[in-house]
């Protein structure tokens, strides 16, 4: 770990209240701690009340019931819901390059029944 100010090496200095390491410039004095680690951007969301709203919603909870469960209010559910779609829009362009649109395949069920053909244990024709 080098210093902000005299970008010289630090030695270590302890460790911080929460737990991270500190560091002591030598020439300077000055003392910092290391790079926090934060997942979740700004939100300061506990990482696993995060997942387990996330989990609900993917169940197929509404935002509403997800936050009557996890007592997390919606504007904040909505925030992280945004956040793990970026971070999934992202992780979908680094790892998958140079596929055509015509080698993807669509759920069948779903598929066939936009293209419509009735899902399977419905009679054509009728709305249930």
């Amino acid at each position: 770990m080098t210093c902000h100010n005299c970008q010289i090496q630090c030695r270590r200095f302890g460790k911080h209240r929460n737990g991270l390491q500190r560091y002591r410039c030598n020439q300077c004095t000055k003392t910092f701690t290391e790079a926090h680690e934060r997942p979740l951007d700004e939100m300061r969301l506990p990482l696993d009340k995060a997942e387990n709203v996330l989990r609900l919603l993917l169940e197929g909870m509404s935002v509403r019931s997800t936050e009557r469960v996890t007592g997390v209010h919606r504007d904040w559910i909505l925030r992280l819901l945004v956040l793990a779609g970026e971070r999934c829009q992202k992780l979908m362009d680094e790892k998958l390059k140079g596929i055509d649109v015509a080698d993807m395949e669509r759920d069948g069920p779903r598929a066939m029944a936009r293209k419509g053909n009735p899902p399977a244990g419905r009679k054509p024709g009728k709305n249930v």
